[in-house]
C-alpha cells in the first residue's frame, strides 16, 4: 500500500497545479476599450473662430428664456428638451456646434447626433457658464 502513496501525492499535486493554472472557475476578464469619441470637445477661442461661418451652425440647447436673455452672435435656439424632435432641422453637412449651461446636455447631444450620422459635430465644454465672449439678444 505505502508504493501508492507517493505517485498519489505526486499526481495531486499535478491536478492543484493544473487547477491553479487553469481555473474554470475565473471568470474571463476582459479589457473594455475605451468607446472613441466621435465630436469635438472645443473651447471658447474655437467657437469665436467659427462665429459667422456659413459652414457652421450654432446650436444653444438652453430654454428660450436664457437664450433671449443673451447667446453667442448666430446660434439658433433648440431647447434640450425638444432636441431629439428636432435635430432634423439642423444641415448634416455643416460642422453643428452645441452650446449649453455648462456642458453636460452639449455631450448628450453630440453623443446623440453621431448615432444619427452627423459626423462634424462639436460641444463648447463649460457651457455659457464659462462663456465669457460677446453676447446678442437679437
Amino acid at each position: 500500500m505505502r508504493k501508492y502513496l507517493l505517485p498519489l501525492s505526486f499526481i495531486v499535486v499535478i491536478i492543484i497545479s493544473i487547477a491553479i493554472v487553469i481555473n474554470p472557475f475565473q471568470t474571463a476578464t476582459v479589457e473594455e476599450e475605451p468607446i472613441s469619441q466621435k465630436w469635438d470637445d472645443i473651447d471658447q477661442e474655437e467657437v469665436l473662430m467659427e462665429v459667422g461661418n456659413e459652414y457652421v451652425e450654432i446650436v444653444d440647447l438652453r430654454e428660450e428664456e436664457l437664450y433671449k436673455e443673451g447667446h453667442i452672435s448666430g446660434a439658433i435656439n433648440i431647447p434640450y428638451e425638444e432636441f431629439q424632435d428636432r435635430y432634423n432641422e439642423l444641415n448634416q453637412e455643416k460642422r453643428i456646434i452645441l452650446i449649453c449651461h455648462t456642458g453636460r446636455m452639449g455631450v448628450e447631444s453630440a453623443d446623440f447626433l453621431v448615432e444619427k450620422g452627423f459626423d462634424k459635430v462639436a460641444n463648447f465644454g463649460g457651457g455659457m457658464a464659462v462663456w465669457d465672449g460677446p453676447l446678442s439678444t437679437e
